[in-house]
């Protein structure tokens, strides 16, 4: 009986400080914060990105490569808008218009010594494009900061590309010899993050490769003109080109 009654004492004393524990100990909603689960007491460089749309227009540089006969857009200050939505915590969808005006060489591939260039003319262009991008740290940020990685494809569509007087057109039946945007694919890939200011308000920093075709004349083609291009050592013209463009942008974005 008198072990019985031990037993029986030290779990009554076990069950008051378990009880004294529980009152006395923290609630689980004076340890949480209303950002995220966050708690209290614990120095986390990480923070949640409650909204998950955002709008932004961005400006930069766009360094091109004309390609291979030297046909396409060069570089130009590029600007445009974007809009980004959020569908899962690492993966966001998005869409945006570039606008860019480039010079362009006119290269006449007809001439006694080969293709070579008789006049620059400038051309207006837009770009427009999708792209899935990649967050590093999901639907939140590292010290204010979220790192990402994005792929996407659109097309690039020439909007003013006018004539040059100096490139004679071609006689009926002969070979097309102007080069134009017109509208061509584009392929992209890129690295950016984005500095959150605010609730509503980031900045974001971005490099990314446009990659594109230009598209050669059938006049560059014709067995003279590959015989000049060939007694001269010129790059040979390639019917399908395509050239990377390496853009820098700075974008502000707003949450909504």
């Amino acid at each position: 009986m008198r072990r019985r009654r031990t037993r029986t004492s030290a779990l009554a004393t076990v069950l008051i400080l378990l009880s004294g524990l529980v009152v006395l100990g923290p609630s689980p909603a004076s340890a949480q914060t209303g950002d995220g689960g966050d708690t209290l007491g614990i120095d986390t460089p990480y923070r949640w990105i409650q909204r998950s749309f955002r709008v932004g227009v961005f400006g930069g540089y766009l360094s091109a490569d004309r390609g291979v006969s030297e046909l396409g857009p060069g570089s130009t200050v590029a600007f445009g808008a974007r809009a980004r939505a959020r569908i899962s915590s690492p993966i966001s969808l998005e869409g945006g218009v570039t606008y860019g005006s480039s010079d362009r060489f006119v290269v006449d591939p007809r001439l006694p010594n080969g293709p070579a260039t008789v006049d620059t003319v400038g051309s207006r262009w837009l770009m427009a494009e999708a792209a899935m991008q990649f967050a590093v740290t999901g639907a939140r940020t590292w010290h204010g900061i979220q790192p990402y990685a994005l792929i996407g494809g659109g097309f690039l569509v020439g909007i003013d590309e006018p004539r040059s007087p100096r490139l004679e057109p071609p006689e009926p039946g002969e070979p097309a010899v102007r080069a134009d945007i017109g509208v061509a694919p584009v392929v992209q890939a890129g690295l950016g993050f984005e500095w959150k200011v605010s609730d509503r308000m980031g900045i974001g920093f971005e490099v990314r490769d446009h990659l594109w075709r230009i598209s050669t004349p059938d006049a560059f083609f014709e067995e003279e003109v590959l015989d000049r291009i060939d007694e001269r050592g010129l790059p040979a013209p390639q019917d399908t080109d395509w050239a990377h463009n390496l853009g820098l942008s700075v974008s502000v974005w707003r949450y909504f």
